[in-house]
């Protein structure tokens, strides 16, 4: 059967008969092309022809008063009527169709590669912004106009490159070196004061100094100066040493002698979201404001397929944990050890560097709570750099 015949389709007839030659006979005078033909016994054979002779062979068959029926079905055209009686078949292969040629020209799935502290996300976010989100066609999305619009919004990438193979899009940065921050300062700068205090160790190891021991400073005051008098010359630098000075401070702090702590865990009560793109849909309603006796962990789980491939969707889980709340008393001895330990603990952390020297300290109980009132001496390091600014005439 050649290609024509196989499209136009063909049927295979058995036809029972008391004169079989006559029969072919007459189908032969009206030129009704057979194939095929099997004598199965005296009074029976069987023949195949072409689909549009089906109906001039059942004409003349019965005026001959033979009986006929059909035993088979050959050809393209037989097949795509019985697909017709599978609709979700001929769905399906749609589809597949469909999608094989829509597919490719967007782009659903992303990489980022060559990033250590610019986050994935951040770069997927920006990208978004310009055009290249799920869903965008490939042959809008104009990589330099994404580029350059990446290099500008992230000042940590030296260089961006986007490339496209069928629907998934990589985009490649490479980051920007990064150096010591000292070697990274330019041009003249001198050491200031952080703080008022009293000058009792200075050293110097470039510029001059600008003050000198037993010397009474104010915040914002050069204690070494980045330019130096040579006589003939003046020399522009980087002011580097220590300054130690004798501070003051007051420091005054309250804690209540009643302290709500968290008790026994009483429920846990867990919460569904899905978030599709930038869009979330909560599955439950939650007002968003907890009480001191809850704590809420909050987790995201992105869809990711085979390959490594992340989809933008994730599945969000809420688990929201109640405590019953109990009262408790502070220390007995709160005003003698912690409380003076939190203040010191404080101003030491306040500083650059040093230490403190003497402490006159008083605590009062007013009501419910512990008041600190305290005057401190410190020796500390009061020096800070300060870029100086160079005015050109």
């Amino acid at each position: 059967m050649d290609l024509w015949k196989s499209v136009n389709g063909a049927v295979t007839i058995e036809v029972t008969s008391a004169d079989i030659a006559g029969m072919l006979c007459a189908l032969h005078e009206h030129c009704i092309p057979l194939e095929h033909v099997q004598f199965k016994d005296e009074l029976c054979c069987a023949f195949r022809v072409q689909r549009q002779h089906v109906k001039a062979v059942k004409i003349i068959i019965e005026k001959r008063g033979e009986t006929w029926k059909i035993i088979g079905r050959t050809g393209i055209h037989w097949q795509l009527r019985s697909l017709l009686k599978r609709p979700v078949l001929i769905c399906g292969i749609t589809a597949i169709i469909l999608l094989t040629v829509l597919i490719p020209t967007r782009i659903f799935f992303f990489k980022v590669e060559g990033n250590s502290a610019v986050p994935d996300r951040y770069i997927l976010e920006l990208a978004a912004q310009c055009g290249l989100e799920f869903g965008a066609f490939r042959q809008e999305i104009r990589s330099e106009r994404v580029k350059n619009q990446l290099l500008s919004a992230i000042p940590e990438l030296e260089w961006v490159g986007i490339n496209t193979a069928g629907c998934v899009a990589t985009i490649s940065v490479r980051e920007r070196q990064r150096s010591d921050d000292k070697t990274q300062l330019h041009g003249v700068t001198s050491i200031v004061a952080a703080r008022d205090g009293v000058v009792r160790e200075i050293t110097v190891t470039g510029g001059s100094a600008a003050c000198k021991t037993g010397q009474a400073v104010k915040a914002g005051q050069v204690l070494i100066s980045g330019y130096t008098d040579c006589g003939i010359s003046i020399r522009a630098e980087r002011a580097q040493g220590e300054v130690y000075a004798q501070t003051y401070h007051e420091i005054s702090c309250i804690m209540p002698h009643f302290t709500a702590q968290r008790g026994e865990q009483v429920a846990v009560i867990q919460k569904m979201g899905i978030i599709i793109g930038k869009n979330r849909i909560n599955f439950s309603q939650d007002s968003g404001i907890l009480d001191t006796g809850c704590v809420k962990m909050y987790e995201e789980n992105y869809v990711t397929l085979p390959g490594g491939f992340i989809l933008p969707i994730a599945i969000v889980t809420e688990t929201y944990i109640y405590y019953e709340d109990r009262e408790s008393v502070a220390v007995g001895d709160l005003e003698d050890t912690e409380l003076p330990q939190i203040a010191q603990s404080y101003l030491s952390s306040q500083m650059i560097a040093g230490r403190i020297v003497n402490a006159d300290v008083n605590i009062s109980r007013q009501e419910d709570a512990f008041l600190l009132s305290g005057k401190y001496e410190c020796l500390e390091m009061i020096g800070q750099e300060r870029l100086e600014e160079i005015i050109t005439p």
